[in-house]
């Protein structure tokens, strides 16, 4: 009887601790990254090794990816809600500037001026070194103008009149 529970539990730890390697979800998330009609692919598997493997390594750079995976199919609230994971669990990343960036810019195009000025203000303050400080200055002189009236102002102010 002993013997027997032996092999059940050997058993079932093998079975419960198979699945994808985190190198085999973290390669098959990124090649699903490159093509829009592999993107809900890519969101499976970017989800499953975030899950999965929350303390890996390269938790920062699925996080990214599976953001601009989202932001991509339109899914703004679930963009957001990954950049600003990515903000909070990882505040040394490389993607930080950007992912902080990305919120202003989808705040910005839903038309949520005051979020959009706010998240790009926190661009400027905690990423001064960043090269995306004179692009989100730009972005706050330039909130809801098309970039037609604030990359050509002379040409669409003499149409206007």
């Amino acid at each position: 009887m002993r013997r027997k529970r032996f092999w059940i539990l050997a058993v079932f730890l093998a079975v419960g601790c198979g699945g994808p390697s985190a190198d085999s979800l973290f390669e098959k998330g990124e090649q699903a990254t490159h093509e829009l009609k592999t993107y809900p692919q890519a969101e499976q598997y970017l989800v499953e090794f975030l899950t999965r493997f929350p303390e890996e390594p390269r938790a920062d750079i699925a996080l990214q990816a599976l953001a601009r995976v989202l932001m991509n199919q339109s899914k703004w609230g679930e963009t957001i809600a990954r950049y600003q994971e990515l903000l909070h669990r990882f505040p040394e990343s490389r993607y930080c500037a950007q992912s902080q960036f990305m919120i202003g810019y989808i705040y910005d195009q839903s038309g949520e001026h005051q979020k959009a000025r706010s998240a790009y203000q926190k661009v400027i303050r905690q990423y001064p070194q960043s090269d995306l400080v004179d692009d989100a200055q730009i972005s706050i002189e330039n909130m809801g103008k098309t970039p037609e009236r604030w990359l050509f102002p002379d040409s669409t102010s003499a149409h206007a009149g």
